[in-house]
């Protein structure tokens, strides 16, 4: 076929994948605010989870929007994939720049507006930038061409949450982020815990004592609430020191009162304002490096796809109804729930590592955890990206070990550039084998596969969730990244097969349900707030850790997709091509 002699436009492509690096790296960089709103708002964990929320229900209003004026006017066709593209960019760029006042303002309202501003711009450039790439050159290396953008999408979420983590706590300290020592006993750790806490206090305690503000009575009271939380630390200190491990059980539970109390001290407005300034840099970068690339894309030699004329509707098209295709009304529930189980997992992992069973990791020290779970999806994608390259059966094989370990060691020296310590990161290749291996059992077939990474999701969350090492059991949850990694494609090569002409109104659906991103982490979020009102959490760890229930009964839905589909369609008389992996 003619097709297949097209060479794919590889200058125009590289132009093209940035945008998907800057999908990335703000949708991962949402996972380092979402903690640092949490503290200087004072948020709950549920409220906290309002940044992702934001940030996707962009994406399904935005989608929604463009659907809505395609009725009346084919968008693409009139003004072309360059024009529509760049307007999304200037779109996101509006909302980076907006970073700067509501930072200024130190108004989470105005925040969350920002980001809902950039993700309304993404809605755009995710509609046209994907059907670009697949057609920038042959129809039957589309779908390659998918996958390699979506690991370049990786690379931005795995190097997002570094760059701005740097731009909030500056670079870090090995010594800092080192893993705890073993050697400790469980008496030095409960101490560390309150000397970390009191360390944070005291340092907040010199800068309210230098701050110029009105806000006299709240700084008396931040000054107040202070002294008496380093008043409790010093007394626990103190009486730590004759206290054998069998005596730590009220320990334990007054520092986690303390911590509560610390993290629910309301600062003035002006030392809100001066930790949030560090926000402003990275975006104003981001904003400038959106209109520069906008400007790009207008004036680049990228050729738009040929304009089509529209075939006129078939009756079979005009009645066309989601719930006559049951594989595209699951597809579309699955869609919403993988996004959702996919944000869901690392913007609760901050809560999840703060608190005492895993180790009480502060927030400047979150970054490398958060990098390397989008890093995971970046190490499944990357592996799915071998097939872009014209290789023999032997040498594919082997870059599908090699090339996941090199995507790991990007991740390793990124974090370890940063000045973080990545020493405790040495166990996760055990992951990553077992991925690979998953990877060729599942092979090209879509439904296989997605039921195989489903069922492996389970496995994770509940190990997570049972494993008494705690130090080995946040790996498991991180590990949900590998094998979300290419369920994007798995669920819509099997939500439009067999839809025909239907299939682009299917897809546009598919791409609303997105706002699973900004639901699911809400419900997780209102679960880890049991907390507060339960010191006791349940079944033996906190509701936090608990709150990991919501990953399995997602990953239980998507592997029931991947098994129920094949046999819909085979009913349907639909014959699924095997097809390699993309990503979203």
């Amino acid at each position: 076929m003619e097709n297949h002699q097209v060479q794919t436009k590889w200058s125009q492509f590289i132009s093209l994948i940035i945008v998907f690096f800057f999908w990335g790296f703000v949708a991962a960089s949402n996972d380092i605010l979402i903690p640092v709103f949490k503290k200087y708002f004072v948020l709950t964990q549920v409220q906290s989870q309002l940044v992702a929320w934001a940030f996707y229900a962009a994406y399904f209003i935005g989608s929604v929007i463009f659907f809505l004026v395609s009725l009346k006017s084919d968008v693409l066709q009139k003004f072309g994939y360059k024009k529509t593209l760049s307007f999304g960019l200037v779109i996101s760029a509006i909302g980076a720049f907006l970073f700067v006042p509501a930072a200024t303002m130190a108004s989470f309202p105005f925040f969350l507006t920002a980001l809902f501003i950039v993700g309304l711009g993404f809605s755009v450039q995710q509609i046209v930038a994907n059907p670009l790439a697949i057609k920038m050159g042959s129809a039957s290396t589309g779908a390659h061409r998918l996958t390699l953008a979506g690991g370049v999408n990786s690379l931005g979420t795995t190097i997002g949450p570094i760059i701005v983590g740097i731009a909030l706590f500056g670079m870090g300290n090995k010594t800092d982020s080192a893993p705890r020592d073993k050697n400790l006993t469980k008496t030095e750790i409960v101490q560390n815990n309150f000397t970390d806490l009191k360390k944070e206090l005291d340092k907040n305690k010199i800068e309210l004592a230098t701050l110029s503000t009105s806000e006299t009575a709240v700084l008396n009271k931040s000054e107040a609430d202070i002294d008496a939380n380093l008043a409790q630390i010093n007394t626990a200190l103190s009486e730590l020191q004759n206290k054998s491990d069998a005596e730590l059980v009220p320990y334990i539970s007054k520092f986690d009162t303390v911590k509560k109390a610390a993290t629910s001290i309301v600062y003035p407005r002006e030392f809100v304002k001066t930790h949030l300034s560090l926000v402003k840099k990275p975006f104003i970068v981001l904003g400038i490096a959106f209109l520069l690339v906008a400007v790009f894309m207008l004036f680049a030699k990228i050729d738009d796809p040929a304009k089509e004329e529209e075939a006129l509707l078939t009756e079979e098209s005009e009645k066309f109804s989601i719930l006559k295709y049951p594989q595209l009304a699951l597809g579309m529930l699955a869609i919403f729930i993988y996004v959702g189980v996919e944000v869901s997992i690392v913007s609760n992992l901050p809560a999840l590592l703060h608190t005492h069973e895993f180790g009480n990791i502060l927030e400047n020290n979150i970054a490398p955890f958060i990098s390397l779970y989008w890093g995971s999806l970046m190490i499944g994608r990357w592996n799915g990206g071998v097939n872009v390259f014209n290789t023999s059966k032997s040498t594919n094989m082997l870059l599908k070990f090699i090339v996941p370990f090199v995507a790991f060691a990007i991740i390793l020296g990124a974090n370890y550039l940063s000045g973080k310590d990545v020493s405790a990161f040495y166990i996760y290749p055990i992951w990553i084998v077992i991925f690979i291996l998953m990877s060729f059992w599942g092979g090209k077939n879509a439904g296989k596969t997605l039921m195989l990474f489903g069922f492996a999701g389970i496995v994770m969350m509940v190990l997570g969730l049972v494993w008494p090492d705690k130090d080995i059991a946040k790996y498991f949850f991180i590990s949900g990244g590998l094998f979300c990694s290419i369920m994007w494609p798995s669920i819509f090569d099997l939500a439009i097969a067999g839809l025909g002409k239907n299939t682009g109104k299917a897809s546009s659906f598919l791409v609303m349900m997105i706002l699973g991103g900004g639901i699911i982490p809400l419900i997780q979020g209102y679960i880890c707030d049991f907390d507060l009102t339960n010191p006791n959490g349940i079944l033996g760890i906190t509701y936090t850790h608990f709150s990991y229930v919501i990953p399995i009964i997602c990953f239980l839905y998507l592997a029931f997709y991947g098994f129920i589909t094949p046999k819909i369609l085979k009913k349907q008389g639909v014959v699924l091509v095997e097809s390699e992996s993309s990503a979203h």
